[in-house]
């Protein structure tokens, strides 16, 4: 698919790279009324790139057209930025499972038992539920003008809900979902019903007024994937490597508590982010960030890598009408040891958060955290009291992950991260009129 893109450039730029997604994609939703929808979408995007006279110019587009693509490329290339690009040559794919053929094939009458069978296991008389189920479809095709021509075919499925509690106990819409390369399972669909369960429980508190400034936090899977947001931005790209980002120049030191270890893992199996080769057609391949506490990694694409004469770890991205961008495949946090029992016990008095809301007065340039927490519960002698309204956390993700009190050994799955509880502290607690 790719090839046709190239063929016409040949003798008109010094190298190009040519990139073209399919995807297939149904949603079957069953509305808190019975109500059910079904919905398709079917798309196809074109990437070009070339660099002609040291410039780079970008185009894509929807349509099957190389020669109208060609001249939209050729056409930026004029004005575009001047940067010296090296693409790789042809390299061995690794092998990694991104496809499940029973998804390929998933249709309505496949998604409606996964999303009956989840509607059931949460429906209670004080609840609103809404669920779904979701397939996708899709390929990815590479090449360029040094020989690179590949591709890969990909599934990726999945199944949520969104579950409201009705009258006295009210609670915020509790959102869960699950993905993968494969249909999800009954155990998958029990994970999240537990869940549920687990967080509306919980009876809803008065205002506890001896809430301390800052208290023991222990925040579960959901809540950390979204806390670590500050330092997703400061490990990507450009900013991360030459710009303003706190980590920046500190590659080798020691930053953070040596019980907390990051990798980025593009080879996990089955997972959302997984794939064998890169947007730029650079192999993919697992990247150590953190380790034990010490900085050792970020991560860049070719471009980034161009600028900041950094070799590219295989993480271009490439979206309609944009050029490459720099992103994580599949965030990895190595688990501990403790179980959410002994996490609650080692906090005496403290929350534990099962979910976060980004807001105003947050920075993920400096690490900054000012957050609504709807989810939180006041833990006392390792037991869940109840569920508080209007905490807000603030403090600095930078500096709490420095001092963890210790991470949690329930690693889980949430989209493209797998996470394990955290016990940090130094975050300050204020509970909202």
């Amino acid at each position: 698919m790719t090839g046709p893109l190239l063929d016409v450039l040949a003798g008109r730029v010094n190298r190009a790279d040519a990139l073209v997604k399919l995807d297939d994609t149904l949603t079957l939703a069953i509305s808190p009324d019975g109500d059910t929808r079904v919905s398709a979408s079917q798309t196809r995007i074109s990437h070009l790139r070339v660099m002609r006279e040291g410039r780079i110019g970008y185009a894509s587009c929807t349509t099957d057209s190389p020669e109208e693509l060609a001249e939209q490329a050729l056409a930026a290339a004029t004005s575009g930025a001047r940067l010296e690009l090296h693409l790789p040559m042809p390299a061995p794919l690794p092998e990694v499972a991104i496809r499940a053929p029973q998804a390929a094939a998933a249709d309505v009458a496949a998604l409606d038992p996964l999303a009956r069978a989840l509607l059931e296991r949460l429906r209670r008389s004080a609840r609103r539920v809404e669920v779904w189920a979701e397939r996708s479809t899709g390929s990815v095709h590479l090449g360029n003008t040094r020989g690179v021509l590949t591709g890969y075919d990909v599934t990726l499925a999945g199944a949520g809900a969104v579950v409201e509690s009705i009258g006295a106990g009210y609670a915020p819409p509790c959102r869960v979902h699950t993905s993968g390369t494969a249909l999800p399972g009954w155990p998958d669909l029990e994970a999240l019903a537990a869940e549920v369960d687990r967080r509306l429980d919980p009876p809803l508190l008065r205002p506890v007024r001896l809430l301390a400034p800052t208290m023991p936090v222990c925040l579960a899977p959901r809540a950390v994937a979204s806390f670590l947001s500050p330092l997703r931005a400061a490990l990507v790209g450009l900013e991360a490597v030459l710009g303003s980002y706190s980590l920046r120049g500190r590659l080798g030191e020691v930053l953070f508590d040596q019980k907390f270890s990051l990798t980025d893992d593009p080879l996990a199996p089955g997972r959302p982010g997984s794939r064998p080769i890169d947007d730029d057609g650079v192999v993919a391949r697992r990247v150590p960030l953190i380790e034990r506490g010490r900085l050792v990694g970020f991560l860049a694409d070719l471009e980034v890598g161009a600028r900041a004469g950094v070799p590219s770890t295989g993480h271009a991205w490439r979206r309609a009408g944009a050029g490459s961008r720099v992103g994580f495949t599949n965030l990895r946090v190595v688990p501990g040891i403790e179980t959410r029992a002994t996490l609650l016990t080692m906090m005496g008095r403290g929350l534990l958060v099962e979910d976060l809301e980004w807001g105003s007065g947050s920075n993920p340039i400096r690490g900054t955290l000012n957050v609504r927490v709807p989810w939180t519960y006041l833990v006392e002698n390792g037991s869940v009291r109840g569920r508080l309204e209007g905490i807000r956390l603030s403090g600095n993700v930078f500096t709490a992950l420095t001092r963890l009190g210790a991470v949690g050994g329930d690693a889980t799955w949430v989209g493209a991260a797998c996470v394990p509880s955290l016990l940090v502290e130094g975050l300050t607690v204020v509970q909202e009129a």
